[in-house]
Order: structure tokens, then sequence, then C-alpha cells
């Protein structure tokens, strides 16, 4: 596929320094023949699931990105408009993604250290990679992973799967706040807002609250 460069460069470049490259990855397509990066969504949510985002990659698909020059931004760091323009671009490209919730109800079960495990798990078992690479601190409970501290800003294929997990988690809320209009989930996400706590006090926990966050609330 042939993509328009100019619209790509235009539309995501404005304001943006040091593109990252993918030596990385292609570090690791030397020992591996393929990876799944995960990065997660919601985490700190007082409301909805954790959402978790992955991009398969071997050695054809990263041929792909760096002849069309894609590269991918932390989700935090860019606007909503601009995450769904790249989730359009991963469709396009025709990466393998995939993106899997973990219900605020699993979380209250397992809590959320065991709910990102599990869903971890899950993706691990949907693309069967050789290698994981995941955001964040060594977990020894999660084998055959490496790990990147802040790797959704270090690494392409992080910032990919961050785009990944917050999109559809965000197109969640809104929807759900269409159904329970009292929180603004369309505004907060669920996350433990102000206007959010205060609209909890007045109309109490739905289903949707995650009460082992809102014991002490």
């Amino acid at each position: 596929m042939k993509m328009d460069e100019f619209h790509f460069i235009k539309i995501l470049s404005k304001g943006i320094k040091n593109k990252k490259g993918w030596h990385f990855e292609k570090n690791i397509l030397k020992e591996y023949k393929n990876l799944v990066s995960i990065d997660e969504a919601g985490r700190g949510a007082l409301a909805g699931p954790l959402s978790l985002g992955a991009l398969f990659i071997d050695k054809t698909i990263l041929k792909i990105l760096e002849k069309n020059k894609i590269f991918f931004l932390d989700s935090k760091e860019i606007s909503e408009k601009k995450r769904e323009f790249f989730l359009k671009i991963i469709k396009k490209m025709g990466i393998p993604y995939k993106k899997v919730f973990i219900s605020n109800k699993k979380i209250d079960k397992l809590g959320i250290g065991r709910a990102y495990i599990l869903g971890i798990e899950k993706i691990r078992k949907f693309f069967v990679p050789e290698i994981l690479v995941l955001d964040g601190k060594e977990n020894k409970n999660i084998k055959e992973a490496i790990f990147v501290v802040k790797g959704d800003k270090k690494l392409n294929s992080l910032g990919g799967a961050s785009i990944v997990a917050k999109v559809y988690r965000d197109r969640f809320m809104k929807k759900l706040a269409k159904k329970i209009n009292f929180y603004k989930w369309e505004i907060n996400k669920g996350y433990g807002t102000k206007e959010h706590l205060e609209a909890i006090k007045r109309n109490g926990l739905s289903d949707y609250h995650r009460k082992s966050f809102l014991k002490n609330s």
C-alpha cells in the first residue's frame, strides 16, 4: 500500500522533534523471528476496564513501517484526533494488532496487578510470539519478556500499542457515558477527577466502578 507521506507528515510532524527510529525492534528481530509489544491504558481509573493494546511485528512488517517512514508516539503525548489517525494508519498498513479489556469486576476480584498479567497472557495466547516487549519495570511473574522503562515514549512499537489501548478504552468510556450520564465519563474517561468524585457522592457507585479502588473514598 502506498501512503500519502506528505499528508502523514503534515498532520503528525508539527512540533515533534527527535522522531524515534526502529533500531530497538530491529535488534530484537536479529535474535527472534517476531515480537509483540504491549502497553495499557486505564490502570489508575476508578471506573471502566483496564485496556491493553498490542502490536505484532516481524521483519516483513518492520520493513513496511520503515519504508513508509511510520513512527508512533506515546498516546499521552498526542491529541485524541491524532490517536485516531494513528489507529487508522495501523489498520491501513495491515499491522496485526489486538486490544484486550479486563473488566472492573475482574480487577476487583484479582487486583490490578494480576488483572494486567491476565491481559498479557490473553494477548500472548492470541499471537504466540517469540518475545514480548513491555512498558515498565521488570515483573518476575511475566516470562519471556523484555521490559523497557518509559518504553511508550522510547519505542515506536510500544507507542503504537499505547495508542491501540487508549483509543479503544476512550471509545468504550464515551459509549458508556451515553448509557450512564451521571459521571461525565466522556470527559474524564473514568479517572478520579473532582467532578467524577462529586458525582459518585451524589449518585453512588455504578456497576462499572472499581469498588476496590473506592473503599476509602
